[in-house]
């Protein structure tokens, strides 16, 4: 029985290790030795249509759409739609006060969703790219041109900017600036070796015909149009100095039920088989890698920690190595208990990546039971108009 409680416990941790640094640091390898792929200047712009999906976004519409009206693209070929998805605020009335300067407003009375809403919206776009973006997300002026520049490359069928949150506004900056900083560096090297594992919502480009209608119960809109990409054999590609900026998630309860959701999404994209079809092998080992073994993250980390407590008369390195994760747990829990431990540099780290995993773990349970909602109470919105003046990179919402 001891040899059961072994294996487990070595094959969690190697696991671990292998998605927590293994995976980045021979991702960051290959990615030196790949040709590096220049982008030419464009001749001619392509029709884009920007898609503002919105429930309730009074608060920073008008800032997103006087955003979107002075970025640096011809306006004869750009679009703008704002799809309100059962509004109850000022959000129809705000759109429609831009009008007179080009804004189509797609005006649906009942709450469905996200994708629904996205599905709508696409048909009635006249664009031959689709920008699709968050309503709280301020582009810098250039933004939508270096993205629309990578799809020169016929290979490529999305691209994802750089979004930045202002992580300052949050009471866990510290920690979610660290692990995203990790999270961008993976994304580049993905981008160079084979597609980005799942577009940022919050802004990305896509070629209009390879965008596929959505489940109207899909959780992850943004990870299913990338699947949708890949399985179309184009690639997904990261532009970073695509850039635009939008305010955190303010308090750690908010993050806590964002991490949720983004897990039960995950859970319902296993049980769509929703991966990277087998002709597709490096795309399908980023997937595992960061992907798949990054979502049950914390049944490794749970097998860990039991098999530790079993073994613990099997030798003192399975005493020290069931005594530092209690530790590494106090340490979560001090952070969750003191705001002022928690904005360390320490504090922070091991308090978002305790949070963040306690948070998976209940999204894996709703995941399972069908118990997330397609519909959800966003975060609180407050409009980014200027470059913050700290920043920290945002991240594809399911990490």
């Amino acid at each position: 029985m001891d040899l059961f409680w072994h294996i487990l416990f070595w094959l969690s941790l190697g696991l671990l290790v292998y998605t927590q640094l293994g995976y980045l640091a021979i991702s960051a390898i290959i990615a030196a030795f790949s040709r590096r792929r220049v982008t030419p200047s464009m001749s001619e712009w392509p029709n884009v249509t920007l898609v503002i999906p919105a429930y309730n976004e009074e608060s920073v519409l008008q800032a997103k759409l006087e955003n979107a009206l002075v970025m640096d693209y011809p306006d004869d070929c750009l679009e703008i739609i704002v799809a309100s998805d059962g509004s109850s605020d000022g959000t129809v009335e705000i759109a429609r006060s831009f009008a007179d300067r080009g804004v189509r407003l797609l005006d649906f009375n009942d709450r469905r969703g996200k994708a629904s809403l996205l599905n709508d919206a696409a048909a009635a776009a006249e664009g031959d790219l689709l920008c699709l973006c968050d309503a709280n997300v301020m582009f810098q002026a250039d933004a939508l041109k270096r993205m629309v520049s990578r799809l020169q490359d016929a290979t490529v069928g999305a691209v994802s900017g750089d979004v930045r949150l202002k992580s300052r506004d949050s009471n866990f900056g510290e920690g979610e600036a660290f692990y995203y900083r990790i999270e961008r560096a993976l994304q580049t090297s993905e981008s160079r070796i084979g597609s980005m594992m799942g577009v940022d919502g919050g802004m990305y480009v896509i070629r209009r015909e390879l965008f596929e209608p959505l489940p109207p119960d899909t959780i992850l809109d943004d990870f299913t149009t990338t699947m949708n990409v890949i399985r179309q054999r184009r690639s997904v590609a990261y532009e970073p100095d695509a850039v635009a900026h939008e305010n955190g998630t303010p308090t750690a309860r908010m993050e806590f039920k964002r991490r949720a959701r983004v897990t039960s999404g995950a859970m319902q994209i296993l049980k769509r088989r929703q991966w990277p079809p087998l002709a597709r092998p490096v795309e399908l080992w980023q997937f595992v890698s960061h992907k798949l073994l990054r979502w049950i993250e914390p049944v490794l980390l749970i097998a860990i920690l039991v098999s530790c407590a079993v073994l613990w008369n099997s030798g003192i390195f399975y005493r020290i190595a069931l005594i530092g994760q209690i530790i590494f747990y106090l340490l979560g829990l001090a952070g969750t208990l003191a705001v002022t431990f928690r904005e360390t540099r320490l504090g922070g780290i091991v308090f978002y990546f305790v949070m963040s995993h306690v948070a998976m773990t209940v999204g894996i349970v709703k995941g399972i039971f069908n118990r997330q909602p397609v519909t959800w109470t966003r975060t609180e919105r407050t409009p980014t108009t200027e470059k913050p003046e700290s920043t920290s990179p945002a991240v594809s919402q399911h990490r």
